[in-house]
């Protein structure tokens, strides 16, 4: 039987309620902030186009979970995308933290599926599961018209072009941001 929307409500309070006593048992902020934007727009356009190589990675991986299959993937050769996801999760752009979600959810999915051949329990997969979760992920690492809307929002308050970071900025402004986002990353204020 359906829930009512008055039911939805109070399900919803006691849930939020129970995440609060929780978090307060562990020791944490009961109400988390909510993660601060501090990357620039120009910088996330930059990254989301860095991120484009693990897009054609999570394609050719999704193929080979069709066929059944499941392999271990080398982590640390990803670890470039791993640090742009991280930056771009920061994002001031909507679209823009999209993308970084679904490249994090991607490489996330790839250590469980590593730590399963490790151990061995790789029966235990669910790998229709994991190939739509990969299929989830792809599609929000596509870049289409919803990120143009970051990236008008951002020219239209400071001008036309202005969005375009130059490639060999990108490194210089991602070690400039990186501090502050390690010290939000070590902070368990925020969600």
């Amino acid at each position: 039987m359906a829930m009512t929307n008055e039911e939805l409500r109070t399900d919803t309070a006691q849930l939020a309620e129970r995440l609060r006593q929780i978090r307060i048992e562990q020791g944490r902020n009961p109400d988390p902030e909510p993660r601060p934007n501090v990357v620039d727009i120009p910088l996330s356009k930059a990254l989301v186009d860095r991120l484009q190589p693990l897009k054609v990675i999570a394609v050719k991986y999704a193929g080979v979970l069709a066929s059944g299959q499941v392999t271990r993937i080398d982590v640390s050769k990803l670890a470039k995308y791993e640090e742009a996801a991280k930056v771009l999760r920061y994002s001031k752009g909507f679209w823009c933290g999209l993308h970084a979600l679904g490249a994090g959810a991607f490489l996330q999915i790839i250590k469980s599926v590593n730590e399963a051949i490790d151990s061995g329990t790789t029966e235990e997969l669910d790998i229709n599961g994991l190939m739509r979760k990969v299929h989830f992920s792809i599609g929000l690492m596509t870049k289409d018209s919803a990120l143009s809307h970051d990236i008008k929002d951002y020219e239209k308050e400071h001008g036309r072009g202005a969005a375009v970071m130059a490639e060999e900025d990108v490194d210089t402004a991602i070690a400039e941001v990186l501090p502050e986002i390690n010290e939000y990353e070590e902070d368990d204020r925020y969600e």
